[in-house]
């Protein structure tokens, strides 16, 4: 994937310079007070190593979704609460960042736990993983913390100042830095949590960061959308017109889809500012944020009266639905239709793979299920999750290797769900294996020579 600069920061005395590179491929820089240091934006390695998927948010699989009969591999419970879908790092491992003490948990393919990070911290918001392993969240004491799965405890904990906003997730960079946001100011840190840049934005940010080129996009409470390239105050980019449901993504270079107003896909040009309506749910709702694939495909989650179904709708407009559950609400006191209300949803938007293949979760029971390219459809057999209130109890989706995806529970439960790809490339753990039989011990050492006693 091609690898795009966000910022060259050069620092000198109290005085700070900035330039804008756009490169094909690089390696993590230093960061070097003498010369000009580069900032590059782009997804980490791994599977899934921030929300959404890349840096685009697009909430697209790099491996293939599992295709055929699923089943779920295994299911660990952690003993945290979770508001956000696990990451998927390069090490192979997942981390599960928990709400309450800013806990962070790895677990393997196996199911085994890696590592457990206890930052103690009041609260923490969504998580990003940077390139060189760190896992990245924002608290909501508006610190900036750390943590790596072979340290026992943070690496960095940033003061950032300014008001806490736990809504907009961070955005990685290739050399290890991240940019965070307040509810404020958008702040660059490098891979040791320093400072190395800041800007105020004219409107708070709301939805998760993500990039365009050479800039760092956010989108306001209003729906608002700001360029920012470090070292230049923010820019208007162009607005949607209405909050968006859970974000955006960028479907090309310069194009953002989102949902708005319960039953609208809209497409904002960054280039010209100009916004355009892709599809409207005349009978429905659209639910947030959609996940695009390579073309410009975007899917989501639909909802009519009686009925749930994942949509895919092509850049022309074209839909394709597959229904994937149903529900009954009791009638009104008066006999009337009750009007339809979108459940809680943000975190638990689809997945898709680079066939077309869908991991979807159902927005109002949590059923976890795949959607084949060709249109096949499998769901697991039992609820993974156990709801809790107006949710439906799912944290999230995570691709998680090829042929395979994990769902994490608000309750602290993580589940892999795989399909024949999976099972035929998976790993034996690194726990050595309990023999089947007993097995004599074994014989002891023979005794020394006489001769080691002896003092020379």
């Amino acid at each position: 994937m091609r690898r795009l600069a966000i910022a060259a920061l050069a620092l000198a005395g109290v005085a700070s310079t900035c330039a804008i590179a756009s490169l094909r491929d690089a390696g993590a820089q230093r960061l070097d007070p003498r010369r000009p240091s580069v900032f590059i934006v782009g997804a980490p390695g791994g599977a899934s190593p921030t929300l959404r998927g890349d840096a685009r948010r697009t909430g697209a699989a790099r491996d293939l979704l599992p295709s055929g009969v699923i089943r779920i591999s295994w299911r660990k419970t952690i003993g945290i609460s979770v508001e956000q879908p696990a990451l998927a790092g390069p090490d192979g491992t997942l981390a599960v960042v928990g709400t309450a003490r800013g806990e962070v948990v790895f677990i393997d393919e196996n199911g085994d736990e890696r590592g457990h990070v206890n930052a103690g911290t009041a609260g923490a918001a969504l998580a990003t993983m940077t390139s060189d392993g760190t896992v990245v969240f924002m608290t909501k004491a508006g610190d900036a913390v750390g943590v790596r799965r072979t340290l026992t405890r943070p690496r960095f904990v940033t003061r950032v100042g300014g008001e806490a906003n736990v809504r907009v997730a961070p955005l990685s960079l290739d050399d290890g830095g991240v940019v965070v946001a307040t509810m404020t100011d958008l702040v660059v840190l490098d891979s040791e949590g320093n400072v190395r840049a800041r800007a105020s934005l004219p409107e708070s940010p709301a939805q998760p960061l993500l990039v365009s080129g050479d800039k760092v996009v956010a989108i306001s409470t209003t729906g608002a959308v700001f360029g920012w390239t470090p070292g230049r105050e923010p820019v208007r980019v162009g607005s949607f017109g209405a909050p968006t449901d859970g974000g955006a993504a960028l479907a090309d270079a310069t194009t953002l889809l989102a949902v708005i107003e319960g039953n609208h896909l809209v497409e904002l040009d960054l280039a010209r500012g100009a916004r355009s309506t892709r599809a409207i749910a005349a009978q429905g709702l659209y639910l947030g944020p959609p996940a695009v694939r390579s073309g410009g495909a975007a899917t989501l989650i639909a909802m009519t009266q009686s009925r749930e179904l994942v949509v895919t709708i092509a850049p022309s407009g074209q839909e394709t639905m597959a229904p994937v559950g149903s529900f009954t609400k009791p009638p009104l006191p008066d006999g009337g239709v009750p009007p339809l209300v979108a459940p809680l949803h943000t975190q638990t938007a689809p997945i898709v793979d680079p066939r077309g293949a869908v991991a979807f979760v159902t927005p109002t029971d949590g059923r976890v299920g795949i959607i084949s390219a060709d249109g096949a459809l499998d769901a697991v057999g039992e609820l993974i999750c156990t709801r809790s209130g107006a949710s439906n109890g799912v944290a999230g989706l995570t691709p998680f290797g090829k042929g395979a995806f994990a769902v994490t529970c608000n309750n602290g439960v993580v589940a892999r769900i795989s399909g024949p790809e999976a099972d035929s490339l998976r790993r034996p753990s690194a726990k050595p294996a309990r023999p089947s039989s007993p097995t004599p011990p074994p014989a002891p050492p023979p005794p020394p020579d006489d001769d080691d006693d002896e003092e020379p």
